[in-house]
């Protein structure tokens, strides 16, 4: 007896036979066979359905679990941007825009005046001698896919908006001017730098627990540092993955201090201080991969401040291990682990280094750019399997860099306006951001002063201007998260 659509399946071939019967309404299967893998689960099937001549969704049919066409009917109903979920939220000064990247509509706007769900405060309260009701942001970040946390430093508070209703739910109070979230998926909680003011004379650490509950939200302070709460420079929290799902350890960063303080997410306290006077390197910023467990860190010179090669960490033992060689600048890591690039702007240059499955770094390959980078976003390839390519946007100029991580390939995605003044964006050194939609999404979106851009990564171009969005610079996808 055949399955019905929606029921569940029992073996691998009743599986296929009935995913083929129960989509025979759209125009039917094209499609290629390969292999992927999910999280060390090997999935045999990769089929591409052509609906129509609208959109065509890839299937991924995985030999570890069985599913029913109903789940993955609404499984590729997310994956294609077409439920509430698959959205780039932009925070901007008029509010709050909801953008569905395929067609380039705005789906929703919120409103500076819109008041939260069941209260009476506004999104973006008027302040005081303002001509105008204004809204500022600094950082945002995606809580399963439930919520949006996302910083109003002007107004010492955190804002949560709901991806179901769309609406904005809760005021979170914070230490003054919080200006960096970071989701710690691993023990959902959102940990948060405030700067006290923008000299960052007393910066502190906030975390907010149980962050995907619909209850009512509040901040805890992580425990000092060596009873030191005012040299806080910036946090570092490894991002999970498909293949890292559990982090259990993070970095703080102190000001002008050679050394990492490791940090218990669980606990929130310091368990153990690495270092780096040896090696003469106040670290900058971080970046980890899984292959051979190592941390990247970028160093400037204790004394000079000048740029110095980066530090390979162990992450098991904290052990230094040695130089990146004379790699120099801020690393970025690929989700697969595969890749690192570090993007030097001093120099302008950027270093691209593979890393093997059994954790060897190789040598570089170098990509000498003017560019001034801002921002970097990876990209599965759509051509090559198990390959990334980037995009980066930049500082000062108007055009986005595309590269092949595998090839070294470059393109340059042109004409795109002039980014947000530098003098304009006080939060970070990413004037302009580059966010990607999701683990398989097509679509970026990086914004200019007064609009923003959507690219298609498939086809390497522009998709289309979105304008009328002025300093749209803190952008989120909620989706495939």
């Amino acid at each position: 007896m055949r399955s019905k659509c929606g029921d569940p399946v029992r073996s691998e071939s009743e599986r296929d036979e009935t995913l083929l019967r129960c989509w025979n309404g759209f125009s039917g299967f094209e499609g290629k066979r390969t292999s992927f893998h999910h999280n060390g689960a090997k999935t045999k099937n990769l089929q591409t359905l052509d609906i129509g001549t609208l959109w065509k969704i890839t299937v991924f049919v995985t030999t570890s679990f069985l599913f029913s066409p109903a789940s993955v009917a609404n499984i590729l109903w997310r994956q294609e941007g077409l439920g509430i979920g698959n959205m780039f939220y932009v925070f901007y000064e008029d509010g709050i825009k909801v953008i569905q990247p395929v067609a380039c509509e705005i789906q929703r706007h919120i409103k500076p005046s819109e008041k939260l769900l069941g209260q009476q405060e506004e999104v973006c309260p008027k302040s005081e001698g303002d001509a105008e009701q204004r809204c500022m942001w600094s950082s945002a970040v995606n809580v399963k896919d439930k919520y949006i946390y996302v910083t109003q430093p002007t107004l010492n508070r955190v804002l949560i908006i709901d991806v179901q209703s769309q609406k904005a739910v809760q005021a979170v109070s914070t230490d003054p001017l919080p200006v960096k979230l970071h989701y710690d998926k691993s023990h959902d909680q959102v940990w948060l730098l405030s700067w006290g003011d923008e000299k960052k004379t007393s910066p502190t650490l906030q975390v907010i627990s149980e962050a995907s509950r619909s209850s009512p939200h509040h901040t805890v302070h992580t425990q000092p540092v060596g009873r030191r709460l005012d040299s806080v420079d910036d946090f570092f929290i490894p991002p999970t993955t498909l293949l890292i799902n559990h982090v259990r350890f993070g970095f703080i960063l102190h000001k002008n201090e050679p050394a990492l303080h490791k940090i218990d997410l669980e606990t929130m306290s310091t368990v153990k201080k690495i270092p780096l006077k040896d090696h003469s390197c106040i670290p900058n910023a971080l970046a980890y991969t899984h292959l051979g467990g190592y941390y990247f860190v970028d160093c400037r010179h204790d004394i000079t401040g000048a740029a110095r090669p980066q530090l390979i960490v162990d992450a098991v033992t904290d052990a230094v291990i040695r130089h990146n060689g004379d790699v120099t600048g801020t690393p970025y890591v690929s989700p697969d682990g595969r890749y690192l690039v570090s993007v030097d702007d001093k120099d302008g240059l950027m270093r691209i280094q593979s890393i093997t499955g059994r954790g060897e770094i190789l040598a570089p390959f170098d990509i000498h750019t003017n560019l001034h980078i801002s921002d970097v976003a990876f990209q599965p390839s759509f051509t090559e399997v198990h390959q990334y390519n980037i995009f980066a946007s930049s500082r000062l100029q108007t055009d986005v860099l595309y590269v092949e991580l595998a090839t070294g390939n470059v393109k340059m995605i042109k004409s795109l306006k002039e980014p947000v003044r530098a003098s304009e964006w006080l939060w970070s050194r990413k004037n302009r951001v580059i966010v990607d939609s999701g683990l398989f999404g097509q679509y970026l979106m990086t914004p200019s002063q007064e609009s923003l851009f959507i690219l298609d990564g498939r086809l390497n171009k522009l998709n289309c201007e979105i304008t009328d969005v002025l300093k749209g610079n803190t952008i989120m996808w909620v989706g495939d998260a």
